[in-house]
């Protein structure tokens, strides 16, 4: 017997020993214990070292206006949706490079792009993780290019667990692509020694929205 053969035939005992069993589907919580953890999503956000800002909606421009000044961030990338909108409105004119455009613009995304300015549309609380709905009006790659990602984040999308979040999505609709985020990008490959940035946005400043 060939060795590729043997190796399939291990695989196939393997298989027929011990059949995978169907993965539940999720079911939603008791409605009593449905509403998020604010608190928790705050807690778990920053012990990823992301930075978490609280505030009414309409205070995050200002802020991120006062915030850009403080740490010099003057080009931001965005893609077409609400918040890159209202940050292009903003009285600071800030410097705005929509992305629409994957052949004319990438190589200038990969090679020069500081910021990405994008909406989250969920989050899940418990584990402090931002759900961002990518397509061709937000391009995945603004979360997971620019060194620097901003996300906005309204406290009313959050779900309590990834579970309720599945039911949610099962019941109206699966995007084609879904983002989960949890902190900046972080890796300990080498040495076992934290480094962040290493494939990703190095910083992630998340406002969380009421």
């Amino acid at each position: 017997m060939k060795p590729r053969d043997r190796i399939l035939s291990r695989l196939r005992h393997g298989r027929a020993a011990s059949p995978a069993a169907p993965y539940p589907a999720p079911q939603a919580q008791a409605t009593a214990d449905s509403a998020p953890d604010i608190d928790a999503m705050v807690t778990a956000l920053q012990a990823a070292h992301a930075e978490v800002f609280r505030m009414d909606e309409s205070a995050w421009p200002d802020h991120l206006a006062s915030l850009a000044e403080q740490r010099a961030w003057q080009q931001w990338w965005v893609g077409r949706d609400e918040v890159a909108s209202t940050w292009q409105a903003h009285g600071s004119a800030p410097s705005v490079t929509v992305f629409e455009d994957w052949e004319r613009q990438k190589s200038t995304l990969f090679e020069s792009a500081p910021i990405g300015l994008s909406l989250a549309q969920g989050g899940i609380a418990d584990t402090g993780t931002l759900i961002v709905e990518s397509g061709s009006a937000v391009p995945r790659t603004l979360s997971l290019v620019p060194p620097v990602h901003v996300v906005v984040v309204r406290e009313n999308s959050l779900f309590p667990d990834m579970a309720t979040a599945m039911v949610h999505y099962s019941r109206h609709g699966m995007p084609t692509n879904l983002i989960f985020i949890s902190g900046p990008s972080k890796t300990a490959d080498i040495q076992q020694t934290m480094a962040y940035g290493a494939h990703g946005p190095r910083e992630l400043i998340v406002y969380l929205c009421r």
